[in-house]
C-alpha cells in the first residue's frame, strides 16, 4: 500500500461526498469543520483535508483510512443506500442520510436514469419538476434550473418553439 496522499485523500473524499447526496452543511457536521472550508477545498487545489478530517471520512464512508488515503476510489453507485444501512443504528447520520438528497444529487443519480427522462427528446423544466415529484413530492426545486445547466450529465438547449424556454436532454 502506498503511504499518505492528501491530494488522493481530497479527492476520494470529495467523490465519495459528491455520491453521498448530504448536503455541504451536514458533511461539514459530520467531518467537524465549517462547509466554507469544504467550499474552499473544492475549488483550491492547494487546500487539503488534514489527517483527522480523512479519519473522520474514512469511518462516514466506511473505506478503510489506509486506501482512501493513497489510492483513487470509485464510490458505489448506490453509495447512499450502503451509507443509509451502515449507519441505521446512528441517529445522527440516520437522519441526515435519510432526509431528501440535494438536487445534484437526485439529477446525477435519479433524473438521468429515469425512462421517461431518458427517452425524450429535451423536456422543459416543468416537465422534469413532474419527474422527480413522482420520487420526491414535497421536495423544493428552486435552483433546479441552474443546477440542470451545471450539471456534467444533462445536456441543455434553447426552445425552437418557446422564447426563454430551455429544454434538457441527457447527455
Amino acid at each position: 500500500m502506498k503511504i499518505y496522499d492528501a491530494q488522493i485523500a481530497k479527492e476520494n473524499i470529495l467523490n465519495f461526498f459528491k455520491k453521498s447526496g448530504i448536503t455541504i452543511e451536514n458533511f461539514a457536521n459530520i467531518l467537524g469543520t465549517s462547509d466554507r472550508w469544504i467550499k474552499y477545498v473544492q475549488a483550491n487545489k492547494k487546500y487539503t483535508f488534514d489527517v483527522e478530517i480523512v479519519k473522520k471520512a474514512s469511518a462516514f464512508f466506511a473505506v478503510e483510512y489506509n486506501k482512501i488515503s493513497s489510492i483513487i476510489l470509485t464510490p458505489p453507485n448506490n453509495l447512499r443506500q450502503v451509507l443509509q444501512k451502515k449507519h441505521s443504528k446512528n441517529p445522527e447520520y440516520s437522519k441526515i442520510l435519510n432526509d431528501t438528497p440535494t438536487i445534484s444529487f437526485i439529477i446525477e443519480n435519479i433524473l438521468a436514469i429515469d425512462e421517461d427522462f431518458k427517452n425524450s427528446n429535451g423536456l422543459e423544466l416543468k416537465y422534469i419538476k413532474e419527474i422527480i415529484k413522482k420520487y420526491y413530492p414535497n421536495m423544493k426545486l428552486t435552483t433546479l434550473s441552474s443546477e440542470l445547466q451545471r450539471s456534467t450529465v444533462i445536456e441543455s438547449s434553447k426552445s425552437p418553439a418557446k422564447i426563454n424556454t430551455n429544454l434538457y436532454r441527457p447527455k
